[in-house]
């Protein structure tokens, strides 16, 4: 029987930030024109993202094995949506925006300084909820194919 894990935490996407953007930590927010305060709120957000999810996972003494780890990312409907709609699409598969490429980046992003021993996962999925927010669940399952000394990788 496979263990699964649900970290209370809206999922977000990965946010690619360059040398460039430390400038708009610089300037005061007042001073920013609104493309570069929109862009620093985006990373802020991200950045919040990635402390509490690594906090989530620590709370619940996770640790990514080297293959066979289900990630299912729960993604609630948009606000702007009518509940007829809202109910229609409740637990069925998401398939627009975010990426799924995305949001597992973000959640690796978030975790580990290097993933490279992640050699296999078992399931990714991303599921249309009707709640306020939206959670991620890891479910294990047993390892595929014998790993040769890969530990399994500490949070950061």
């Amino acid at each position: 029987m496979a263990e699964k894990i649900r970290l209370n935490i809206t999922p977000e996407t990965w946010v690619r930030v360059t040398q460039n953007d430390k400038v708009f930590f610089r300037i005061p927010r007042d001073k920013l024109y609104p493309s570069g305060l929109k862009r620093l709120l985006r990373i802020e957000k991200y950045n919040n993202y990635k402390v509490n999810l690594l906090a989530a996972t620590k709370e619940k003494h996770f640790t990514l094995p080297a293959q066979g780890l289900g990630v299912c990312f729960f993604i609630p409907c948009p606000k702007s949506w009518s509940n007829k709609k809202k109910k229609r699409y409740h637990n069925t598969l998401h398939q627009s925006r975010p990426d799924l490429k995305n949001l597992l980046q973000a959640f690796e992003d978030s975790l580990f300084s290097e993933d490279k021993y992640i050699a296999h996962y078992s399931d990714l999925r991303k599921i249309w909820v009707d709640y306020p927010t939206g959670w991620i669940e890891l479910t294990f399952s047993e390892p595929i194919l014998e790993a040769i000394e890969m530990p399994s990788i500490e949070v950061k």
